[in-house]
C-alpha cells in the first residue's frame, strides 16, 4: 500500500444530490402510466443501470413502453432536473477544496452520462476542481466492473493502488475495489448502511472528510508495513 496521490470521486450521493433527481424523474415518467414508485422500490435500483432498471420495472409493473422511448423521456427530465435542481450535499464543495490546496489530482468517475455530469459540474460550479471526468457512457462496462476507476486514474496518470474512491453505493465500492483501490463511502438515504461495508471507512457525510487525516493514516499503515 502506497500514500494516495489522487482522490476519484463519485458524484451522485457523494457530491451532488443526484439520487433525488434521478428518483424525481423515474417518479415523474411512471405517474404518468398511473404508477407510484415509492422510495424504498427505488433504492433497489440505484447503482443499476438504466436498462436493466427498465426491464425490471416493465415485468413489475406490466409496461408497454419501449426502453427508447423510456430513456429519451427519462434524459430529458433528468437534464431539466440537474440544471434547475442540483444542489451539492453537506460538505462537497470543502471536500474538494482541501484535495485542492493540497496539490493532489482529483478525478471524477460517474455512472451518469456525459451530458448530465457535464450540466450539473456546471450548476455547482465543480468542473474546474477536476483534472479528468470518466462517465458511465464512456465505458464499455459499468460499475461494479472496475473499468470507469481504472480509466479515471490512468487519465491521472495514476496507478489505481495509489488513488482512494469516494463512493455511495455498493456497486461503486466494488468497482474501485477491484480496481485496487481504497475506499471512503458516504452514507445515502437510499443506501442501506450494511451494504457499504466491504469500504475502508465509512463516513456520516463528506463533512467527515478530512484529507490530512486520510493521508495520515495511510502514512501510518506504510509504516508498519502492512501491503494492501
Amino acid at each position: 500500500m502506497t500514500t494516495a496521490t489522487a482522490i476519484i470521486f463519485d458524484m451522485d450521493g457523494v457530491l451532488v444530490d443526484g439520487e433525488r433527481l434521478h428518483y424525481g424523474a423515474a417518479r415523474t415518467i411512471l405517474a404518468e402510466h398511473g404508477i407510484q414508485l415509492d422510495v424504498a422500490t427505488y433504492a433497489g435500483y440505484v447503482g443499476r443501470t438504466g436498462r436493466d432498471i427498465w426491464e425490471d420495472l416493465r415485468a413489475r409493473f406490466g409496461l408497454r413502453t419501449d426502453f427508447e422511448t423510456y430513456s429519451a423521456r427519462y434524459n430529458a427530465t433528468l437534464a431539466d432536473l440537474y440544471r434547475t435542481a442540483a444542489r451539492p450535499l453537506p460538505g462537497a464543495r470543502a471536500a474538494l477544496n482541501q484535495v485542492r490546496a493540497a496539490g493532489l489530482p482529483c478525478a471524477l468517475a460517474s455512472s451518469s452520462r456525459r451530458e448530465w455530469v457535464q450540466i450539473a459540474l456546471a450548476t455547482l460550479r465543480f468542473g474546474d476542481y477536476f483534472q479528468a471526468t470518466v462517465t458511465g457512457d464512456e465505458v464499455g462496462n459499468g460499475k461494479p466492473d472496475p473499468e470507469i476507476y481504472r480509466t479515471a486514474a490512468a487519465r491521472l496518470g495514476r496507478a489505481p493502488q495509489d488513488c482512494v474512491a469516494i463512493e455511495d453505493a455498493p456497486a461503486g465500492i466494488e468497482s474501485a475495489r477491484r480496481a485496487g483501490m481504497r475506499v471512503l463511502a458516504v452514507r445515502s438515504e437510499y443506501i442501506s448502511p450494511r451494504a457499504l461495508g466491504s469500504a475502508d471507512r465509512v463516513l456520516e457525510s463528506l463533512q467527515e472528510f478530512d484529507l490530512t487525516e486520510l493521508l495520515r493514516d495511510d502514512a501510518s499503515v506504510n509504516a508498519a508495513g502492512v501491503a494492501s
